[in-house]
């Protein structure tokens, strides 16, 4: 027995140091090669192809200075923390050494010292971190800690900014958190982007001359722009050359109201025909909201911008028409008064359709709803060579009427069906790519020193029935010159509807015209919420005589089911052992 015994031990020592050996192998083989096994649907726990390759392409040392460190953090940044470091081992992994990343808390050793408190608080304000206000409890109440819950990207003698906690319009804690944490791989790699092309930034012109959107309309969809490009004007009215140089990466024409003459629309096509890439931006159709609280109706008229011929020549058809579909956005209406105080309430106003793309496009793939204003239709024209891509389509119950048309605040009374927005669904965004052929291909035309051309080189433009789609709204603050603040683009400061998706369809859209299509996937990343059903959390069921809430029968189970499973393992090893030794 004691022999039986004494081989036993040997065994299971044995084994003991067989199974430490390769627990150590696999450590040790870990360090080497990383692999992470991503079982979600949507892979939101994988890195893009496109950020993978950036990072293998690295070709110096990178370093990632987070300073969301420091003791007593929240548990919700605590988490945002995680995700960080998480993400930044994958980052090391595919740069292969050249990029490195610290933890650090900037006010350490500067609690207790105000003058140098605020010295480390300006300089981190001055590198472009946003801090955050978080409430602590202590022995004498509560008091409010800065935080700044931010990084920074040092590539040779460029630093960049990344706001690791992205403030989210109207939006709980929680949700800004998780929000955060889900966009942390597109944030640095927009930042990596930006620390590698500081020197070398496209250019993204936009049209002047023919009473485009005011420039503060601009300003949100401008400083997003200016995170990727250089950005800048162009008269076309007066320096029509300007179009000629090659350093324009994307032309966008945001909403003019003034008839193109032959000359500005030369310039414009010969910019394409070498190339030159455009967001065209067109309403089609001028009618004006302020009529409409002091009469109840207004008119809907067509504008004479001079561009059709030439956008039919390309491909696409503009019609002077105003779009009404059932999927709108909502608009608030004063119907009457109760004592001395107004009603208002929220109506369906059907002449602002809501788009919630669900094309397979890279454009739009997963971007949120977005939302335009007197939009006209689209019809495609057949045109040799160039391909036509549907991006924004109204729903199923779309009604269709060409200008001059009255807009009244009676549509609200109607109940859309198939007899009154009898349209199945109308196209107001289309990419065109392909080889155009000029509006004034026959024409004796010189630009400048240079023979005018009659074909394009392989490009590539987007054509959108509604100028206000790129268009925010802003404050004034005081009578004093330039003193406004910028409201955020898709935000409808009426109903306080947030429409993101505005933002995002521009951004898409002006990267895929300026071929960095790698943000797009990042941007548009699709990660769903699988939330339980609350219908049927709070039905009942039966469970022998009595009905037991749903909530509470799963609530139960998730504290059941894994006190069993505990119970019968140990029943079974028990079985297992007596037999054995038995």
């Amino acid at each position: 027995m004691k022999e039986f015994l004494k081989k036993r031990r040997t065994r299971d020592l044995f084994q003991l140091l067989i199974g430490f050996g390769i627990i150590v192998l696999l450590n040790f083989a870990s360090s080497f090669k990383f692999k992470r096994f991503d079982l979600t649907a949507e892979k939101r726990y994988s890195l893009s192809d496109s950020t993978k390759k950036f990072l293998r392409n690295l070709n110096d040392k990178m370093l990632v200075t987070v300073y969301l460190e420091g003791k007593d953090l929240p548990i919700g940044f605590k988490r945002l923390k995680n995700a960080t470091r998480e993400i930044l081992d994958e980052f090391r992994y595919y740069a292969k050494g050249n990029l490195e990343y610290r933890f650090i808390d900037p006010f350490e050793n500067a609690e207790n010292d105000d003058a140098t408190y605020k010295s480390i608080y300006m300089e981190l304000t001055e590198k472009g971190l946003v801090p955050t206000d978080i409430m602590e409890k202590n022995a004498g109440g509560q008091k409010v800690r800065q935080i700044f819950p931010g990084a920074v990207i040092s590539f040779g003698t460029t630093n960049t900014p990344v706001q690791l906690l992205e403030s989210q319009f109207n939006q709980p804690a929680e949700f800004t958190l998780n929000q955060s944490i889900e966009r942390l791989e597109y944030n640095f790699s927009r930042a990596f982007y930006q620390v590698m092309n500081n020197q070398k930034k496209k250019h993204i012109a936009f049209t002047r001359g023919h009473g485009e959107m005011f420039e503060l309309n601009l300003a949100d969809m401008v400083g997003e722009l200016r995170e990727f490009y250089e950005v800048s004007a162009v008269n076309i009215g007066s320096d029509m050359s300007v179009l000629e140089k090659n350093d324009i990466s994307c032309l966008i024409i945001a909403k003019p109201d003034t008839a193109f003459d032959d000359a500005s629309k030369f310039a414009i096509d010969q910019y394409i025909m070498r190339g030159g890439r455009v967001l065209w931006l067109i309403d089609n159709v001028f009618t004006s909201l302020d009529s409409l609280g002091k009469s109840n109706y207004t008119v809907a008229y067509p504008y004479d911008l001079g561009l059709y011929e030439q956008l039919f020549k390309y491909g696409v058809r503009i019609n002077p028409t105003v779009i009404q579909d059932n999927e709108c956005a909502m608009i608030r209406i004063d119907y009457g008064n109760f004592g001395t105080q107004k009603n208002e309430d929220l109506f369906p106003w059907f002449y602002y359709p809501v788009f919630t793309p669900g094309g397979k496009h890279p454009i739009v793939k997963n971007i949120n709803s977005l939302k335009m204003e007197f939009a006209s239709s689209i019809d495609t024209i057949k045109a040799a060579g160039i391909k036509k891509t549907v991006l924004l389509h109204t729903s199923n119950l779309t009604k269709v009427q060409y200008a001059p048309v009255r807009v009244s605040l009676n549509v609200i009374e109607q109940k859309p069906t198939k007899d009154n927005f009898a349209k199945d669904s109308v196209a107001t965004a289309v990419l065109l790519e392909g080889e155009f052929n000029s509006l004034f291909t026959n024409r004796l035309v010189q630009l400048g020193d240079k023979k005018a051309l009659s074909k394009s080189k392989p490009t590539k433009m987007i054509v959108v029935s509604d100028g206000d789609i790129i268009k925010n709204d802003f404050l004034r603050n005081s009578e004093q010159p330039g003193d406004f603040s910028v409201v955020p683009l898709g935000l409808d400061r009426k109903t306080g509807i947030y429409y993101s998706g505005n933002k995002t369809f521009l951004l898409n859209a002006v990267n895929y015209l300026t071929d960095d299509t790698w943000f797009i996937p990042l941007r548009s990343k699709d990660v769903r919420m699988r939330l339980l059903d609350k219908n049927k959390l709070n039905s009942k069921i039966n469970i022998g005589p009595t009905k037991v809430s749903m909530k509470k029968f799963i609530v139960a189970l998730n504290v059941v089911i894994p006190i069993l499973v505990v119970l019968l393992d140990a029943f079974i090893y028990n079985r297992i052992r007596k037999r054995r030794f038995s």
